[in-house]
């Protein structure tokens, strides 16, 4: 998520070449005296002859003394509000910067008291009282600055973010879409947006927000996977593991994008380069139940099934709740023949979960090799009532006998669809 702070430092910015109310011109520094010129010797010269008395020579000139003060008058310099206002907005915006919150709050209050009709102090003190999670205050001083000013795109942007955080969605999103009228410089409303339309399954929409927030900032990492990741939900394999690999290329850290990648080799049938990718990510992240979850996916795709029985067992030895390794496993055992564990472990699959479709489909196939065809057309039946097509095949095949009607309720798993692999 991005924080406040991007709001703090486009304020900053814009204010950095602003001229200070109240500003005085400095005076012209005083020219220094000219240096008095050395003394020199009298030069000796014959005595005259005597003659009539001259008259006494005129008195010389000197200099003033230059260590004389002049008098001052001294004068009382009083503030408009306005000034006030500018020093204490600009105090406030020095805490921001240390992240002394409590005294940025008192400086912007100080702000708005000496000049209510000022705007930024608002938008700085909305921004502070988000980062303190104080999401009412913040929407109320937002509001104000854009009474203010109604093309404070600023203010759209952290109005934004605040209703986000608060869950008011659709709120959100149309101050990001007022934020945008901004221009390039509000590439992070593309951003958020996109999220907001990608988190709804909007994924065409999702796509070109964050193609919008790719070309305000080139440079962004987050928005290549993001794009990325609205590719492989539209289907767009290649295209995203081209974001996936230009985010890496900008953020090698960024390790989601290196296990999104190779989700997405896996699903665009590029299992060697998956798995390399899987390795790197699992010799950075050793404790990530999922991926080795989803590296056995891989391995299992490339038929190499004991392989991927020890994934599965490795990520239910990170984490025995989770069911779609249980399920995963079976299959693997399914195809090493070893039925008794294919049976077991989709037994737990369903144990977690009860409308785990997959896992009955594969219960049923193991429990078929173990001879026990009753058991196998119910499990086969109960998966095709969850919504598995294959399960009325087999159940058919088999000729099992008609399954009772089904259960009106809605039949969803809450577990990852992993199914049979």
């Amino acid at each position: 998520m991005l924080r406040c702070f991007l709001i703090f430092a486009t304020l900053l910015a814009g204010l950095a070449a602003r001229p200070t109310w109240g500003q005085s011109v400095p005076a012209t520094p005083a020219k220094p005296p000219l240096p008095t010129p050395a003394p020199t010797a009298p030069a000796k010269v014959a005595p005259a002859p005597s003659a009539a008395p001259k008259a006494p020579a005129a008195a010389a000139i000197t200099a003033p003394d230059t260590a004389r003060t002049t008098a001052r008058t001294d004068t009382v310099n009083v503030l408009t509000p306005a000034q006030i206002a500018e020093q204490a907005y600009q105090k406030g915006l020095a805490s921001v910067q240390t992240k002394d919150f409590a005294a940025a709050l008192a400086s912007f209050s100080e702000a708005i008291a000496a000049k209510p009709d000022y705007a930024p102090p608002y938008g700085t003190r909305a921004a502070t009282h988000f980062e303190l999670k104080e999401y009412d205050l913040a929407l109320a001083d937002y509001d104000q600055a854009l009474q203010l000013v109604p093309a404070d795109y600023t203010s759209y942007l952290g109005r934004a973010q605040t209703h986000e955080a608060k869950g008011q969605l659709t709120e959100a999103e149309k101050d990001y879409s007022e934020a945008l009228k901004g221009g390039s410089g509000f590439g992070p409303a593309w951003y958020r947006r996109g999220r907001l339309r990608f988190d709804r399954g909007e994924y065409q929409a999702a796509r070109d927000d964050f193609e919008g927030a790719i070309r305000a900032d080139r440079k962004s990492a987050a928005a290549y996977h993001e794009r990325a990741s609205a590719q492989q939900q539209l289907g767009n394999f290649n295209e995203a593991i081209l974001d996936y690999t230009s985010a890496l290329a900008l953020q090698p850290s960024l390790l989601s994008a290196l296990l999104n990648r190779a989700a997405a080799e896996r699903r665009a049938g590029q299992l060697p380069q998956a798995l390399k990718d899987y390795d790197a990510y699992l010799k950075a992240k050793p404790t990530d139940a999922l991926a080795f979850n989803n590296r056995g996916r891989a391995r299992f795709e490339a038929q190499d099934y004991a392989g991927a029985a020890a994934d599965f067992t490795q990520a239910l030895t990170l984490e025995a709740s989770y069911a779609p390794a249980w399920n995963n496993r079976a299959a693997a055992h399914l195809k090493l023949e070893t039925y008794e564990k294919a049976e077991a472990d989709a037994t737990q699959a369903i144990a977690l979960d009860a409308k785990y479709a997959e896992a009955y489909l594969n219960r049923g196939q193991a429990r078929e090799m173990l001879r026990k065809p009753d058991e196998a057309c119910q499990d086969w039946q109960q998966a095709a009532q969850l919504g598995i097509a294959a399960g009325t095949s087999y159940a058919t095949l088999a000729g099992c006998a008609p399954a009772p009607p089904a259960d009106p309720s809605p039949a969803t798993s809450t577990a990852q669809a992993t199914g049979k692999p």
